[in-house]
């Protein structure tokens, strides 16, 4: 549009003045030209210069408004975990109390239960852990798995108590369930390493040890075994375990 105009202002200009006797004629067009040229850019750049700063102001309006925004929800984030932290202690407390009755008990179920479906991250996984081990205990074992499984596949868990879902969860089902559904389970978690690692073995043996084990399998049982209490990853009780079963085998070290 520009040079549109500087050529129609060099057609009505530029001839008027080359009209003109004076050899400085034509520099006089081609400098009102260049005043044009130069006024018109001077507006589009003040157009530009409007059209960006209104962007800056509404980036440093969004961005004041968008950091107020994140440093509420920080607030309102810690102020949620704390008060779902203060709730399940207080009905962790509730059940640690020798004299706690059903009431108490069925109290504090609700509470891990609402905190396991609507708690923060964190709190989340172990009222959901706390649960299942409450389910568990009152026999409501499909529940208690549901709730495992829901450990296991949360993302944002902790790794740990992911694995930890996922062994009770196996652990649970050791005595009833098919080995062949189980063992996969067991071994990516012994392969895992970790702290759950030697659990997932004691399972692999328990495994190997069900009535009906083959003589193969009690070898790899024992195997198992022999590993376990050469462990240092194995928490004394695992190995005592480990060195009980070992005993009934003969082979006591």
């Amino acid at each position: 549009m520009c040079e549109a105009f500087a050529a129609t202002v060099r057609h009505l200009y530029g001839r008027a003045n080359s009209l003109k006797t004076d050899p400085a004629g034509d520099q006089v067009a081609d400098d009102f030209i260049t005043q044009v040229n130069e006024g018109m850019q001077a507006q589009r750049l003040r157009a530009m210069a409007r059209r960006i700063g209104a962007v800056v102001g509404a980036v440093a309006v969004f961005g004041a408004i968008g950091g107020g925004v994140w440093g509420w929800n920080s607030h309102a984030r810690h102020a949620a975990q704390q008060a779902a932290s203060a709730r399940y202690f207080t009905a962790m407390t509730a059940l640690s109390d020798p004299k706690h009755d059903a009431a108490a008990t069925q109290k504090a179920t609700a509470t891990f239960q609402d905190l396991a479906e609507h708690g923060p991250v964190g709190v989340r996984s172990y009222a959901a852990l706390r649960l299942a081990d409450l389910q568990s205990q009152a026999h409501q074992t499909d529940a208690a798995l549901k709730t495992w499984q829901g450990v296991a596949d949360d993302n944002a868990a902790d790794p740990a108590l992911r694995d930890m879902a996922r062994y009770m969860s196996l652990n649970a089902r050791t005595a009833t369930a098919d080995p062949k559904t189980l063992r996969p389970g067991y071994e990516a978690l012994a392969q895992g390493g970790g702290a759950w690692a030697p659990l997932a073995q004691e399972g692999l043996a328990a495994l190997d040890l069900r009535p009906g084990a083959t003589a193969d399998q009690q070898k790899e049982a024992r195997r198992i075994l022999t590993q376990i209490v050469g462990s240092e990853n194995a928490t004394e009780g695992v190995r005592a375990r480990a060195q009980a079963l070992l005993e009934t085998f003969g082979d006591a070290g």
